[in-house]
């Protein structure tokens, strides 16, 4: 609990801050047409409800240069709200019917996908919390947590659950229920939490690590008994020569991290997929077994 009320405490102030802001926004956008209603004694209310012609508002200003001004300011807001209603009304079918496609896609592919599992044990509450608050030290403390999340999934029921006559009817909790039982902070920032645990398994599928080898193989070294750190195997050299290619120059930020490691997913970025590529081509041409203790030992002294 001494871990768990400081994390607390830190995402409801900051659910708070933002609660605050949505609303000072709300009040700033409703004080838009604050000085036209004091000039009008309230006729714009009745203007926007139910309209009324331009030379009826201009005989109605008689010519005052304030009313006047107030008037340009509101006319020219209703004809914008007017123009992004017209324009989200055509936009709207066009978008979703993209949308769902992609969507159906995705689950496609999700479907096709076997269920992970992982050689890490099932992580603690105070694993998760600890990450949580060490996330943003570093690349490598961004990844670790979302690879808990990942690990956290495997041992979860998630599937889908079916009626009497084999109709979907929903889905088990997962990882969201579990987040909601047992760290409620943590579920308020669930889509925060879901970008971690997608840029782990980006970060997998862009090393070409496999199941069950966790996504915090790649960045975390393995130490034997007495603390001295373990030359891993050559695949996994490989991976952690790639890591450090893909955040050579990327700004200390998971969210320079998760833009990274979009870029090299894109399939519509030539570039930044033929790098990737190349670095796959050549630490595999590089790194074998003969020279793979030289290889780790020079990343591990570079840090």
């Amino acid at each position: 609990m001494a871990k768990y009320l400081p994390v607390e405490r830190e995402i409801l102030a900051a659910r708070a801050r933002r609660l605050d802001n949505a609303a000072r926004n709300r009040r700033r956008r409703a004080r838009a047409f604050g000085d036209l209603c004091e000039a009008t004694e309230g006729l714009a209310a009745a203007w926007r409800r139910n309209g009324t012609p331009l030379a009826e508002q201009l005989a109605w200003a008689d010519g005052d240069i304030w009313t006047l001004l107030c008037l340009a300011r509101y006319r020219r807001t209703s004809a914008t709200r007017l123009l992004d209603a017209m324009r989200h009304a055509v936009k709207r079918p066009l978008y979703y019917a993209a949308e769902n496609a992609r969507r159906r896609a995705l689950a496609a592919d999700r479907r096709a996908i076997r269920r992970r599992t992982t050689t890490n044990p099932f992580p603690t509450r105070e694993d998760i919390l600890d990450a949580w608050t060490r996330r943003k030290e570093s690349h490598a403390a961004a990844i670790r947590f979302g690879s808990l999340v990942e690990d956290l999934e495997c041992y979860l029921d998630n599937d889908l659950r079916f009626d009497d006559a084999g109709n979907i009817v929903g889905r088990n909790g997962g990882v969201k229920r579990w987040l909601q039982d047992e760290i409620p902070a943590l579920y308020l920032k669930y889509t925060t939490v879901m970008r971690y645990k997608a840029a782990a398994r980006k970060l997998r599928q862009i090393v070409g690590v496999a199941d069950p080898v966790p996504a915090s193989a790649v960045v975390t070294p393995d130490l034997a008994g007495d603390g001295n750190v373990v030359s891993p195997a050559v695949e996994i050299v490989r991976t952690r020569a790639i890591w450090r290619e893909v955040t050579h120059g990327v700004k200390q930020n998971p969210t320079a991290l998760m833009a990274r490691l979009d870029a090299l997913l894109d399939p519509e970025r030539i570039e930044e997929a033929n790098m990737l590529a190349a670095w796959r081509e050549r630490y595999e041409n590089e790194i074998t077994m003969r020279p793979k203790s030289r290889w780790w030992r020079k990343m591990a002294k570079s840090g």
